[in-house]
């Protein structure tokens, strides 16, 4: 039986849900989203998305992907979601368009992980070691679920709240114009290669933002030298990444 799981990550949270899974299901292939483009193929029998929760709800690289992507609907689907408090409708959105392709999700499962959003919070790092490890045991039963077949119920989200996602999916598209790019900045190049939708390019050894951005802040928490911030709101925030996912990992 043939099992591919797809992840969207920014952090590494949801590359390393991603792989966790994959050591739980033999045989199962992790792919990335960023790499896989959006015309992808899978005829397997088991397909899985993982990626985090963006305003309780999906990327946009996500749900274009899901959305122009060809899979075996017949396939058991499946779909975990990291998130700081709530996925929302995450699953329910990924429900949806599997349906319009004749297909079905049939286990929605959320991971809370280290909350990350840094122009709205800080981290709370004294928690951290806490969150991690419960997210491992989460995340032990849901593999258990998965290799069951299991079919575990997910939340439709309110309409509203849905609403307010989908235009913020759209404005995050120009949120780069909004980064900036201090003088620390010394070229090594790690925010263009963790930056799933390769919106980042070196002019000059300095970060230069395309506009076709997701606003997942990968760019801000692997910066070594903090050089990159949104609007006045992240400086001398701390930083963060899975303690067990390192920079060429991704995107």
């Amino acid at each position: 039986m043939s099992k591919t799981i797809y992840y969207f990550s920014a952090t590494g949270n949801s590359l390393q849900a991603a792989l966790d899974i994959a050591g739980g299901l033999s045989g199962a292939e992790v792919v990335s989203i960023a790499k896989a483009g959006m015309s992808a193929k899978c005829d397997s029998d088991v397909v899985g998305f993982v990626f985090p929760s963006f305003a309780w709800g999906m990327p946009n690289m996500v749900y274009e992907f899901i959305s122009s992507g060809s899979f075996n609907k017949d396939a058991y689907f499946f779909t975990v979601v990291t998130c700081g408090s709530s996925m929302g409708g995450a699953a329910y959105d990924v429900d949806v368009l599997l349906r319009r392709k004749g297909a079905k999700l049939s286990y929605g499962a959320q991971i809370k992980s280290v909350s990350n959003y840094i122009p709205m919070y800080e981290i709370n790092t004294a928690t951290m070691d806490e969150v991690l490890a419960k997210s491992e045991r989460e995340l032990a039963v849901i593999i258990g679920e998965l290799n069951e077949r299991k079919v575990r119920p997910f939340k439709k989200g309110f309409w509203l709240v849905r609403k307010i996602r989908i235009k913020m999916m759209k404005e995050n598209k120009v949120a780069d114009k909004d980064y900036s790019v201090s003088e620390t900045c010394d070229g090594c190049g790690i925010c263009k290669s963790v930056c799933p939708a390769g919106n980042i390019e070196l002019i000059d050894r300095k970060p230069s933002f395309k506009h076709n951005c997701e606003h997942c802040i990968a760019c801000i928490h692997w910066c070594p030298q903090r050089a990159i911030n949104y609007k006045n709101k992240t400086q001398n925030k701390v930083r963060y990444h899975h303690p067990k996912v390192k920079a060429e990992q991704l995107p």
